[in-house]
């Protein structure tokens, strides 16, 4: 059986002073009905623009110049705009990073909700009002009827965020796709995001794809993960053999910089140095000038994905052609 999402051989590109640049290439990844994958990575490795390439929502000088976008088997990749629309916030929803920008401050809560199941599902003004009202309370926001008449600056980011999974909820999507869900949210209303969102996958029977920084995060909800570098997929595989065996360095770094309770008297682990510019991308190894492994073969030569174990895949030689960690 083929899988919800299966992403191949994706390059997006920005139209900058020195031409089209690729910002990802050659991505590849799948996820399976009711599958919660992570894309990981610091910010500027390209997860964002992964997201809004699957979405079709890349601003005017970002275009897709090669690779598969296949969503139940259907080529998203040069789909009419007007098809498109039937999609995105239908079958596929996403949650965007910020609230308080994605949410337009001059319509009221209920009637936000209620746009796509107007689109979409065809209800009226009244019915789309009263299922703007039962989603809101499915998000676990009290007064609903009260919330779906307020302005998006009269709510808490909490509360905010809870409006956009609602939005994002509104059709029933196969595929939630969750960019930075808990940003700028405190520990405990960043826990009770995680476990909505638990929760509605469950009910639902939804896919999602969680796109984070936070590590505790992906292990908290994923089942396998992706990690990106530079524009690049460096390692993916099943959430356990990425945080029990890491193999590319890059990954190493990231599940270090952990902090950790029972290592309150060492000094935290950092990883040096800073992602490059797309405009300045390296020949070889992108991770090579902040690897403590790095040789010459690393400067001059780019690894490609070498299989781990059948399931972990590492884009590094360390890895050699039989798949055994060096």
């Amino acid at each position: 059986m083929s899988a919800l999402l299966e992403v191949s051989g994706l390059t997006t590109s920005f139209l900058t002073a020195s031409g089209y640049l690729p910002a990802i290439e050659d991505v590849n990844f799948a996820i399976e009905k009711g599958e919660t994958l992570g894309i990981v990575g610091e910010s500027g490795c390209g997860k964002s623009v992964t997201s809004l390439s699957i979405m079709q929502l890349l601003s005017s000088n970002g275009k897709i110049q090669k690779g598969s976008i296949l969503f139940e088997g259907k080529q998203l990749v040069g789909l009419k705009d007007t098809s498109m629309r039937k999609i995105r916030g239908n079958d596929i929803a996403m949650i965007f990073q910020e609230p308080m920008t994605s949410l337009n401050p001059v319509h009221k809560i209920g009637k936000q909700i209620g746009e796509s199941l107007r689109i979409h599902r065809g209800l009226n003004k009244e019915q789309s009002k009263q299922k703007a009202v039962d989603l809101l309370k499915l998000v676990g926001i009290p007064r609903a009827e009260d919330i779906a008449d307020e302005y998006p600056h009269r709510l808490s980011g909490g509360m905010r965020q809870r409006v956009m999974i609602a939005i994002a909820m509104a059709c029933d999507p196969k595929l939630l796709i969750a960019d930075e869900p808990t940003t700028a949210l405190d520990v405990t209303i960043q826990a009770q995001i995680l476990d909505l969102m638990r929760k509605l996958k469950a009910e639902r029977e939804m896919s999602i794809m969680l796109i984070t920084h936070d590590l505790g995060v992906v292990a908290e909800m994923c089942d396998r993960v992706v990690v990106m570098y530079a524009g690049k997929v460096v390692e993916q595989g099943d959430v356990r053999d990425i945080f029990r065996k890491p193999t590319h360095p890059y990954t190493i770094g990231l599940l270090s910089s952990i902090p950790r309770l029972e290592d309150r008297q060492q000094r935290l682990s950092s990883i040096p140095g800073n992602v490059p510019s797309i405009e300045v991308m390296p020949a070889g190894c992108r991770f090579a000038s902040r690897c403590p492994h790095a040789t010459q073969r690393c400067a001059d030569d780019e690894p490609s994905l070498l299989s781990v174990t059948d399931n972990h895949q590492a884009r590094c030689w360390l890895v050699d052609e039989k798949g055994v960690a060096v």
